[in-house]
């Protein structure tokens, strides 16, 4: 059976993980967002990635912060293994801002030979681990998207791919015993969308559709897609420029959430909103 007709076979499922966020300073990210009644805490270090990370819970989906601990040892990763790192070291101090989002699937070797079949270019599967504060050890598989062949548009930074090597069922009951979930003061707070700013919604829209099979829907003014879970990735058309780089803007901009009745929030970290609906 060749690659494209085994991808075709067994086209994968992409859930919406977390959204990476680049930040300076740790700390005031959890300061900000308790002033707000939502908690964001200290994840821990990349050790030799030049990196670290605080997290914030809201379901199973999450938001990742990450700073630099140490600038050299993050822009010597190359781009096949460490793209993260390497591009945080780029961008910070100078650019806060939503990185990239980070899809989960299960058995991320089939799902890499399913990207390639659609003119995907990935660096490879990369294993990774951490141990938490209170020595457990948390393990996964990553894949980078370093191009896209078929684009015919310029586009926001695409997804990275995760395995975190167990059924969703077990996922969600590693969270809930981890002590990650349930922790806002506002109180219950679910991921509801993220909105992408981009110069061609509909072109970029409909690639990202074909790619990662997410149904597409069109509103006014909008481009939605079905990220699983009942959340939605909108593509909305952006004029704006960059202005750092000049560039048109191609990125996310926002995060929206629902909260329990009565309660919002609406949190800027530089260029990254975070909002209740």
């Amino acid at each position: 059976m060749s690659e494209q007709t085994l991808a075709q076979a067994q086209a994968p499922e992409f859930i919406w993980d977390h959204t990476v966020t680049v930040v300076n300073d740790l700390n005031e990210v959890e300061r900000t967002f308790a002033d707000h009644g939502l908690t964001a805490a200290y994840g821990g270090k990349h050790v030799g990635h030049g990196t670290e990370n605080a997290l914030a819970y809201f379901g199973v989906n999450y938001v990742e912060f990450l700073a630099l601990y140490n600038a050299h040892e993050a822009a010597a990763e190359s781009p096949e293994q460490g793209l993260l790192f390497r591009e945080a070291a780029q961008l910070l101090p100078g650019r806060e801002r939503f990185y990239r989002p980070g899809l989960r699937v299960h058995g991320i070797e089939q799902v890499a030979q399913h990207l390639h079949s659609k003119g995907i270019v990935t660096g490879p599967v990369i294993p990774g681990n951490r141990t938490t504060s209170d020595g457990q050890e948390i393990r996964w598989k990553l894949l980078w998207i370093l191009s896209d062949t078929q684009a015919s548009v310029p586009g926001p930074r695409y997804p990275f791919i995760l395995d975190w090597l167990e059924d969703e069922e077990t996922h969600r009951e590693t969270l809930e015993h981890s002590g990650l979930l349930h922790r806002h003061p506002l109180g219950e707070v679910f991921t509801q969308r993220a909105v992408f700013t981009v110069s061609e919604p509909e072109a970029v829209a409909a690639r990202w559709s074909e790619v990662f099979g997410f149904a597409k829907h069109s509103g006014n003014g909008y481009i939605d897609l079905d990220v699983a879970e009942g959340r939605q990735w909108r593509f909305v058309k952006g004029t704006d420029k960059d202005p750092d780089t000049g560039d048109d803007i191609n990125e996310i901009t926002e995060l929206r959430y629902q909260v329990p009745q009565g309660a919002s929030f609406d949190i800027a970290l530089g260029s990254a909103r975070f909002a209740s609906l």
